[in-house]
């Protein structure tokens, strides 16, 4: 009950910073530069490919600073001023305390990721409304059944950028047990890009550093032969699981050992 509680609380106070909306209203904007930019390609279909992985990235970008940089924020602000004392007064276990900061961290992260998604379809939408405008500024708008537009994998792309955005999320919390604040988003971001790089290197099984490429499934944007399958999803799923709790695990022995200054 008091994990429940603690994350009940970190939500509403993520949802009530600023920095949250901020980065929402920031990321609708540029989905909708997305759509504009695809006036500059020649092929309707291309554009359409386009809008699909750049909501995408989008969303991923957005889930690795929120979660990034509310997670170490928080928990270092609450140990610097001595705040999670009075939380481990209730009593909180210390595990508590860590995956209930993670998991609240996560969820304001899936709320904006909503707004995001939603942003995204609606363009997603208008770009199929209107074509834009490739049929002439006289036609009548409507729906085209000639561009391929891959919902079902687009959804699961979503789910698997919030996937992303868990690891990311507790790496950043764990890592905020011990080391300063800036410090704590510098390697974050930096275990982002090198995850990305480090799989296309074939290094795959790196212990260290996750392998975030694998949630990377734009090609099955892309391309209609590139299935993005059922089983493939579930695996990916239970990957960001493991390494969730593993980070987590390995965050609660430090912390157990750690004294509160």
């Amino acid at each position: 009950m008091a994990l429940l509680a603690l994350t009940r609380m970190t939500v509403a106070d993520g949802l009530r910073q600023p920095l949250t909306w901020l980065a929402v209203g920031l990321s609708v904007g540029l989905i909708g530069l997305s759509y504009a930019f695809g006036m500059f390609n020649f092929e309707t279909q291309d554009r359409v490919r386009m809008l699909s992985t750049a909501g995408v990235a989008v969303a991923v970008l957005a889930g690795l600073f929120l979660g990034t940089v509310q997670a170490s924020t928080a928990i270092h602000d609450e140990l610097a001023s001595r705040t999670a004392l009075t939380l481990f007064a209730k009593p909180l276990s210390r595990g508590s305390y860590i995956f209930g900061k993670a998991l609240g961290i996560w969820l304001v992260v899936v709320c904006a990721s909503m707004v995001i998604v939603a942003a995204h379809v609606g363009v997603l939408l208008l770009a199929l409304w209107t074509e834009w405008e490739d049929r002439g500024h006289n036609h009548s708008h409507g729906f085209s059944d000639e561009l391929w537009v891959p919902w079902a994998r687009l959804a699961g792309a979503h789910v698997l950028a919030l996937c992303h955005a868990a690891i990311t999320t507790m790496l950043a919390a764990v890592l905020a047990l011990r080391i300063p604040l800036i410090a704590n988003i510098l390697v974050c971001f930096a275990v982002f890009v090198l995850g990305h790089l480090l799989p296309g290197l074939g290094l795959y099984g790196a212990v260290i550093i996750p392998a975030l490429a694998v949630f990377n499934v734009d090609d099955a944007l892309q391309l209609a032969t590139q299935p993005l399958t059922l089983g493939y999803g579930l695996l990916t799923v239970l990957y960001a699981f493991l390494c969730c709790a593993g980070c987590g695990l390995l965050g609660l022995a430090v912390f157990a050992r750690q004294d509160i200054p």
